[in-house]
Protein backbone atom coordinates (compact mmCIF):
# COMPACT_ATOMS: atom_id res chain seq x y z
CA UNK A 1 0.00 0.00 0.00
CA UNK A 2 1.18 3.46 -0.81
CA UNK A 3 1.00 6.09 1.54
CA UNK A 4 1.44 9.99 0.58
CA UNK A 5 1.91 11.38 3.81
CA UNK A 6 4.83 9.12 4.99
CA UNK A 7 8.01 11.42 4.90
CA UNK A 8 5.88 13.56 7.77
CA UNK A 9 6.01 10.75 10.08
CA UNK A 10 9.39 9.73 9.93
CA UNK A 11 10.75 11.73 12.57
CA UNK A 12 9.09 10.09 14.82
CA UNK A 13 11.69 7.08 14.51
CA UNK A 14 13.59 9.22 17.05
CA UNK A 15 11.35 8.11 19.66
CA UNK A 16 13.05 4.75 19.62
CA UNK A 17 15.97 2.92 20.39
CA UNK A 18 16.91 -0.55 18.81
CA UNK A 19 18.76 -3.51 20.41
CA UNK A 20 19.60 -6.71 18.94
CA UNK A 21 18.07 -10.09 20.16
CA UNK A 22 21.17 -12.98 18.94
CA UNK A 23 19.45 -16.13 17.39
CA UNK A 24 21.00 -18.49 21.05
CA UNK A 25 20.02 -15.60 23.38
CA UNK A 26 17.69 -16.56 26.00
CA UNK A 27 15.40 -14.38 23.99
CA UNK A 28 12.89 -16.28 22.33
CA UNK A 29 9.37 -16.44 21.22
CA UNK A 30 7.46 -19.60 20.11
CA UNK A 31 7.03 -20.36 16.38
CA UNK A 32 9.82 -17.78 15.48
CA UNK A 33 12.85 -18.27 14.42
CA UNK A 34 15.14 -15.15 15.15
CA UNK A 35 17.79 -14.95 12.14
CA UNK A 36 21.44 -16.34 12.73
CA UNK A 37 22.79 -12.60 12.52
CA UNK A 38 20.42 -11.57 15.17
CA UNK A 39 17.79 -8.80 14.70
CA UNK A 40 17.58 -5.08 15.54
CA UNK A 41 14.32 -4.67 17.62
CA UNK A 42 12.62 -1.23 18.39
CA UNK A 43 11.92 -0.14 21.58
CA UNK A 44 10.17 3.04 22.72
CA UNK A 45 12.58 5.33 24.44
CA UNK A 46 10.30 6.10 27.26
CA UNK A 47 10.25 2.47 28.15
CA UNK A 48 14.30 1.75 28.03
CA UNK A 49 14.29 4.99 30.31
CA UNK A 50 11.96 3.21 32.77
CA UNK A 51 13.73 0.10 32.65
CA UNK A 52 17.09 1.47 33.16
CA UNK A 53 15.72 4.02 36.04
CA UNK A 54 14.41 0.98 37.76
CA UNK A 55 16.84 -1.38 36.76
CA UNK A 56 14.64 -3.75 35.86
CA UNK A 57 15.76 -3.67 31.86
CA UNK A 58 14.48 -6.69 31.78
CA UNK A 59 10.79 -6.72 33.36
CA UNK A 60 10.28 -3.41 31.60
CA UNK A 61 11.38 -4.98 27.64
CA UNK A 62 9.77 -7.80 27.33
CA UNK A 63 7.48 -9.44 24.31
CA UNK A 64 4.94 -6.60 24.49
CA UNK A 65 7.17 -3.93 24.70
CA UNK A 66 9.00 -5.13 21.75
CA UNK A 67 5.79 -5.89 19.87
CA UNK A 68 4.41 -2.18 20.48
CA UNK A 69 7.45 -1.12 19.63
CA UNK A 70 7.57 -2.89 15.95
CA UNK A 71 3.88 -2.47 15.30
CA UNK A 72 5.02 1.48 15.99
CA UNK A 73 7.84 1.56 13.84
CA UNK A 74 6.10 -0.17 10.72
CA UNK A 75 2.94 2.80 11.41
CA UNK A 76 6.08 5.47 10.93
CA UNK A 77 7.72 3.45 7.72
CA UNK A 78 6.11 0.91 5.64
CA UNK A 79 9.56 0.37 3.96
CA UNK A 80 11.62 -0.25 7.29
CA UNK A 81 14.15 -3.04 6.02
CA UNK A 82 13.25 -5.29 8.65
CA UNK A 83 9.53 -5.24 8.46
CA UNK A 84 8.68 -8.64 7.07
CA UNK A 85 10.14 -10.07 9.47
CA UNK A 86 8.78 -8.02 12.26
CA UNK A 87 5.64 -9.29 11.03
CA UNK A 88 6.99 -13.30 11.33
CA UNK A 89 7.70 -11.94 14.84
CA UNK A 90 4.00 -10.50 15.75
CA UNK A 91 2.39 -13.43 13.78
CA UNK A 92 4.33 -16.14 16.57
CA UNK A 93 3.79 -13.28 19.04
CA UNK A 94 -0.16 -12.78 18.87
CA UNK A 95 -0.35 -16.82 18.35
CA UNK A 96 1.51 -17.39 21.46
CA UNK A 97 -0.10 -14.65 24.10
CA UNK A 98 -3.70 -15.01 22.21
CA UNK A 99 -3.81 -11.39 21.77
CA UNK A 100 -5.73 -9.76 19.03
CA UNK A 101 -2.97 -7.46 17.22
CA UNK A 102 -5.90 -5.38 15.28
CA UNK A 103 -8.02 -4.59 18.58
CA UNK A 104 -4.78 -3.69 20.34
CA UNK A 105 -3.83 -1.17 17.57
CA UNK A 106 -6.88 -0.06 18.00
CA UNK A 107 -7.44 1.00 21.26
CA UNK A 108 -2.97 2.19 21.21
CA UNK A 109 -4.81 4.49 18.45
CA UNK A 110 -8.33 5.33 20.04
CA UNK A 111 -6.33 6.09 23.18
CA UNK A 112 -4.04 8.54 21.94
CA UNK A 113 -6.62 9.96 19.81
CA UNK A 114 -8.97 10.78 22.78
CA UNK A 115 -6.21 13.04 24.38
CA UNK A 116 -4.83 14.99 21.07
CA UNK A 117 -1.71 13.23 19.74
CA UNK A 118 -2.99 12.50 16.42
CA UNK A 119 0.45 11.98 14.79
CA UNK A 120 0.23 8.39 17.39
CA UNK A 121 -3.00 7.85 16.86
CA UNK A 122 -2.45 7.96 12.72
CA UNK A 123 0.46 5.89 13.44
CA UNK A 124 -0.88 2.74 14.74
CA UNK A 125 -4.15 2.62 12.12
CA UNK A 126 -1.54 2.98 9.58
CA UNK A 127 0.63 0.35 11.14
CA UNK A 128 -3.09 -1.92 10.82
CA UNK A 129 -3.97 -1.00 7.47
CA UNK A 130 -0.14 -2.08 6.18
CA UNK A 131 -0.46 -5.65 8.02
CA UNK A 132 -4.74 -5.86 6.56
CA UNK A 133 -4.84 -3.66 3.74
CA UNK A 134 -8.74 -4.54 2.80
CA UNK A 135 -9.61 -3.30 7.11
CA UNK A 136 -12.56 -0.64 5.65
CA UNK A 137 -12.54 0.12 9.74
CA UNK A 138 -8.75 0.52 9.75
CA UNK A 139 -8.57 2.81 6.62
CA UNK A 140 -11.73 4.80 7.29
CA UNK A 141 -10.31 5.87 10.70
CA UNK A 142 -7.19 6.34 9.56
CA UNK A 143 -8.95 8.86 6.93
CA UNK A 144 -10.40 10.47 9.69
CA UNK A 145 -7.18 10.66 11.41
CA UNK A 146 -5.77 12.07 8.37
CA UNK A 147 -8.01 14.84 8.29
CA UNK A 148 -7.78 16.03 12.32
CA UNK A 149 -3.53 16.75 10.87
CA UNK A 150 -4.98 18.48 8.33
CA UNK A 151 -6.25 20.51 10.02
CA UNK A 152 -3.32 21.25 12.48
CA UNK A 153 -0.68 21.89 8.99
CA UNK A 154 -3.64 24.21 8.41
CA UNK A 155 -3.26 26.24 11.51
CA UNK A 156 0.27 26.15 11.18
CA UNK A 157 0.16 27.88 7.52
CA UNK A 158 1.61 24.51 6.10
CA UNK A 159 -0.07 24.23 2.71
CA UNK A 160 2.45 21.72 1.62
CA UNK A 161 1.46 19.40 4.87
CA UNK A 162 -2.36 20.36 5.12
CA UNK A 163 -2.67 19.03 1.17
CA UNK A 164 -0.62 15.96 1.71
CA UNK A 165 -3.15 14.68 4.61
CA UNK A 166 -5.92 15.93 2.69
CA UNK A 167 -5.13 13.60 -0.48
CA UNK A 168 -3.95 10.91 1.73
CA UNK A 169 -7.76 11.27 3.68
CA UNK A 170 -9.37 11.02 0.04
CA UNK A 171 -7.39 8.00 -1.25
CA UNK A 172 -8.16 5.99 1.51
CA UNK A 173 -11.71 6.92 1.29
CA UNK A 174 -12.17 6.11 -2.37
CA UNK A 175 -10.30 2.42 -0.81
CA UNK A 176 -13.36 2.08 1.38
CA UNK A 177 -15.96 2.65 -1.25
CA UNK A 178 -14.57 0.50 -3.24
CA UNK A 179 -14.07 -2.57 -0.83
CA UNK A 180 -17.48 -1.67 0.49
CA UNK A 181 -19.74 0.20 -1.30
CA UNK A 182 -22.47 0.29 1.00
CA UNK A 183 -20.26 2.40 3.58
CA UNK A 184 -22.22 5.63 3.47
CA UNK A 185 -20.25 7.56 5.90
CA UNK A 186 -17.07 7.37 3.66
CA UNK A 187 -19.76 9.24 0.46
CA UNK A 188 -20.55 11.74 3.49
CA UNK A 189 -16.82 12.98 3.89
CA UNK A 190 -15.67 12.01 0.32
CA UNK A 191 -18.45 14.99 -0.65
CA UNK A 192 -16.66 17.20 1.24
CA UNK A 193 -13.06 16.19 -0.21
CA UNK A 194 -14.75 17.07 -3.90
CA UNK A 195 -16.48 20.30 -3.04
CA UNK A 196 -13.26 21.74 -1.42
CA UNK A 197 -11.20 20.49 -5.10
CA UNK A 198 -13.94 22.13 -7.15
CA UNK A 199 -15.55 19.37 -8.00
CA UNK A 200 -19.12 20.42 -7.25
CA UNK A 201 -20.73 17.77 -9.79
CA UNK A 202 -19.26 14.84 -8.32
CA UNK A 203 -19.65 16.05 -4.69
CA UNK A 204 -23.24 16.27 -5.44
CA UNK A 205 -23.39 12.70 -6.59
CA UNK A 206 -20.77 11.10 -3.64
CA UNK A 207 -23.76 12.94 -1.09
CA UNK A 208 -26.79 11.60 -2.67
CA UNK A 209 -24.83 8.70 -3.05
CA UNK A 210 -24.61 9.01 1.12
CA UNK A 211 -28.11 10.09 1.40
CA UNK A 212 -29.63 6.71 -0.62
CA UNK A 213 -27.50 4.37 1.15
CA UNK A 214 -29.26 5.45 4.74
CA UNK A 215 -27.19 7.88 7.07
CA UNK A 216 -27.86 9.32 10.56
CA UNK A 217 -30.45 11.99 10.46
CA UNK A 218 -28.51 15.35 11.15
CA UNK A 219 -25.95 14.30 8.58
CA UNK A 220 -28.47 13.74 6.37
CA UNK A 221 -29.96 17.07 6.99
CA UNK A 222 -26.50 18.58 6.59
CA UNK A 223 -25.73 16.84 3.34
CA UNK A 224 -29.29 18.03 2.18
CA UNK A 225 -28.38 21.82 3.02
CA UNK A 226 -25.16 21.24 1.18
CA UNK A 227 -26.38 20.50 -2.26
CA UNK A 228 -29.46 23.38 -1.69
CA UNK A 229 -26.84 26.23 -1.70
CA UNK A 230 -24.25 24.83 -4.27
CA UNK A 231 -26.89 25.11 -7.19
CA UNK A 232 -24.79 27.73 -8.57
CA UNK A 233 -21.27 25.80 -8.09
CA UNK A 234 -22.75 23.44 -10.01
CA UNK A 235 -23.40 25.70 -13.00
CA UNK A 236 -20.68 27.13 -12.78
CA UNK A 237 -18.03 24.04 -13.54
CA UNK A 238 -20.87 22.72 -16.13
CA UNK A 239 -19.88 26.01 -17.73
CA UNK A 240 -16.07 25.90 -17.62
CA UNK A 241 -16.20 22.53 -18.27
CA UNK A 242 -17.86 23.65 -21.28
CA UNK A 243 -15.39 26.90 -22.28
CA UNK A 244 -12.04 23.89 -21.58
CA UNK A 245 -14.08 22.05 -24.24
CA UNK A 246 -13.78 24.43 -26.51
CA UNK A 247 -17.92 25.23 -26.74
CA UNK A 248 -17.12 28.77 -25.55
CA UNK A 249 -20.72 30.52 -26.65
CA UNK A 250 -22.14 27.34 -24.34
CA UNK A 251 -20.08 28.28 -21.40
CA UNK A 252 -20.62 31.67 -21.38
CA UNK A 253 -24.48 30.56 -21.58
CA UNK A 254 -24.06 28.87 -18.43
CA UNK A 255 -21.39 31.30 -16.79
CA UNK A 256 -22.69 34.72 -17.99
CA UNK A 257 -26.27 34.54 -15.64
CA UNK A 258 -24.44 33.99 -12.55
CA UNK A 259 -22.16 37.31 -12.67
CA UNK A 260 -25.29 39.44 -11.23
CA UNK A 261 -24.97 37.83 -8.04
CA UNK A 262 -21.36 36.95 -7.69
CA UNK A 263 -19.82 40.20 -9.60
CA UNK A 264 -16.61 39.64 -7.25
CA UNK A 265 -16.16 35.58 -7.48
CA UNK A 266 -12.86 36.42 -9.67
CA UNK A 267 -12.91 32.65 -10.72
CA UNK A 268 -16.18 33.27 -12.30
CA UNK A 269 -14.91 36.31 -14.06
CA UNK A 270 -12.18 34.60 -15.41
CA UNK A 271 -13.66 31.75 -17.27
CA UNK A 272 -16.20 34.43 -18.75
CA UNK A 273 -12.59 36.48 -20.05
CA UNK A 274 -11.12 33.30 -21.06
CA UNK A 275 -14.32 32.12 -23.46
CA UNK A 276 -13.86 35.76 -24.58
CA UNK A 277 -10.65 35.62 -25.28
CA UNK A 278 -11.06 31.93 -27.17
CA UNK A 279 -13.47 33.47 -29.27
CA UNK A 280 -11.06 36.35 -30.46
CA UNK A 281 -13.06 39.64 -28.35
CA UNK A 282 -9.69 40.51 -27.05
CA UNK A 283 -11.74 43.63 -26.14
CA UNK A 284 -14.05 41.90 -23.66
CA UNK A 285 -12.07 39.60 -22.42
CA UNK A 286 -9.76 42.52 -21.08
CA UNK A 287 -12.95 43.60 -19.64
CA UNK A 288 -13.42 40.96 -17.54
CA UNK A 289 -9.33 40.15 -16.48
CA UNK A 290 -9.27 44.17 -15.18
CA UNK A 291 -12.15 43.68 -13.29
CA UNK A 292 -10.41 40.69 -11.45
CA UNK A 293 -7.52 43.29 -10.60
CA UNK A 294 -9.71 45.65 -8.85
CA UNK A 295 -10.83 42.85 -6.73
CA UNK A 296 -7.56 40.68 -6.49
CA UNK A 297 -4.53 43.30 -7.77
CA UNK A 298 -1.46 40.16 -7.58
CA UNK A 299 -3.57 37.35 -9.11
CA UNK A 300 -1.13 36.88 -11.65
CA UNK A 301 -3.19 34.65 -14.09
CA UNK A 302 -5.33 37.26 -14.62
CA UNK A 303 -2.07 39.76 -15.27
CA UNK A 304 -0.82 36.96 -17.88
CA UNK A 305 -3.86 36.32 -19.67
CA UNK A 306 -4.07 40.60 -20.39
CA UNK A 307 -0.29 40.49 -21.66
CA UNK A 308 -1.78 37.60 -24.33
CA UNK A 309 -4.53 39.96 -24.91
CA UNK A 310 -1.85 42.59 -25.71
CA UNK A 311 0.30 40.14 -27.36
CA UNK A 312 -2.65 39.12 -29.89
CA UNK A 313 -3.64 42.84 -31.00
CA UNK A 314 -0.02 43.30 -31.41
CA UNK A 315 0.67 45.71 -28.61
CA UNK A 316 4.12 44.30 -27.49
CA UNK A 317 5.05 47.35 -25.47
CA UNK A 318 1.81 47.07 -23.30
CA UNK A 319 1.94 43.02 -23.69
CA UNK A 320 5.81 43.70 -22.10
CA UNK A 321 4.64 45.42 -19.36
CA UNK A 322 2.30 43.02 -17.79
CA UNK A 323 4.46 39.92 -18.16
CA UNK A 324 7.20 41.83 -16.50
CA UNK A 325 4.62 42.39 -13.66
CA UNK A 326 3.68 38.91 -13.84
CA UNK A 327 7.46 37.87 -13.66
CA UNK A 328 7.81 39.53 -10.54
CA UNK A 329 5.06 38.51 -8.60
CA UNK A 330 6.06 34.69 -9.41
CA UNK A 331 8.98 33.82 -11.38
CA UNK A 332 7.81 30.50 -14.06
CA UNK A 333 8.66 29.37 -16.47
CA UNK A 334 5.57 29.93 -18.49
CA UNK A 335 5.50 33.75 -17.77
CA UNK A 336 9.35 34.06 -18.87
CA UNK A 337 8.40 32.48 -22.32
CA UNK A 338 5.79 35.05 -22.57
CA UNK A 339 7.70 37.47 -21.85
CA UNK A 340 10.62 36.51 -23.82
CA UNK A 341 8.68 35.64 -27.26
CA UNK A 342 6.78 39.55 -26.47
CA UNK A 343 10.47 40.59 -26.52
CA UNK A 344 11.51 38.50 -29.66
CA UNK A 345 8.54 39.79 -31.86
CA UNK A 346 9.24 43.10 -30.55
CA UNK A 347 12.43 42.58 -32.36
CA UNK A 348 14.68 43.25 -28.36
CA UNK A 349 16.67 39.76 -29.10
CA UNK A 350 18.88 39.92 -26.30
CA UNK A 351 16.47 40.18 -23.60
CA UNK A 352 14.23 37.63 -25.41
CA UNK A 353 17.37 35.15 -24.95
CA UNK A 354 17.73 36.34 -21.19
CA UNK A 355 14.16 35.09 -20.00
CA UNK A 356 13.70 32.17 -22.35
CA UNK A 357 17.26 30.76 -21.12
CA UNK A 358 16.16 31.57 -17.69
CA UNK A 359 13.10 29.96 -18.41
CA UNK A 360 15.33 26.61 -18.86
CA UNK A 361 17.72 26.91 -16.47
CA UNK A 362 13.98 27.01 -13.55
CA UNK A 363 12.78 24.01 -15.72
CA UNK A 364 14.28 22.29 -18.80
CA UNK A 365 11.60 19.77 -19.30
CA UNK A 366 9.01 22.41 -19.37
CA UNK A 367 7.19 21.86 -23.35
CA UNK A 368 6.24 25.51 -23.58
CA UNK A 369 10.48 26.44 -23.14
CA UNK A 370 11.57 24.18 -25.14
CA UNK A 371 8.87 24.84 -28.15
CA UNK A 372 10.38 28.22 -27.52
CA UNK A 373 13.58 27.65 -27.66
CA UNK A 374 13.74 25.93 -30.55
CA UNK A 375 12.21 29.12 -31.98
CA UNK A 376 14.41 31.56 -30.53
CA UNK A 377 17.51 29.46 -32.05
CA UNK A 378 15.88 30.76 -35.57
CA UNK A 379 16.98 34.13 -34.54
CA UNK A 380 20.67 33.30 -33.04
CA UNK A 381 21.65 30.72 -35.82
Amino acid sequence: MKFKIEKHLLKKADELAFITIKNDGEFQIEGYNIPNVGLDVPIKNDVLVKGIKEKTAQENINAMSIADAMIFIMGIDSKFKNNEEYKKFLNAFKDKVKVDLKAYMGYMSRKYFDIGEYTDSLIYLKAMITMNPNDVDGLYHYAIVCQEIAKQYQKDMDNEGMNNFLLEALLKLEMVTEIEPDFSLAYYHLGYHYYNQGQYIKSRSIWNEALKLGIDADLGAEIQENIGKMDFKIQYEEGYNLVFQGRNEEGLEKLRPLEEDHSDWWNLLFMIGLAYKNMNEIEEAKKYFEKILIIKPHQVDAIVEIGLCEAATFNMERAIEHFETAAKIKEDPEILCNLGMAYLNNGELDDAIYYIERAYELDPEDEITISCLKELNKYTK
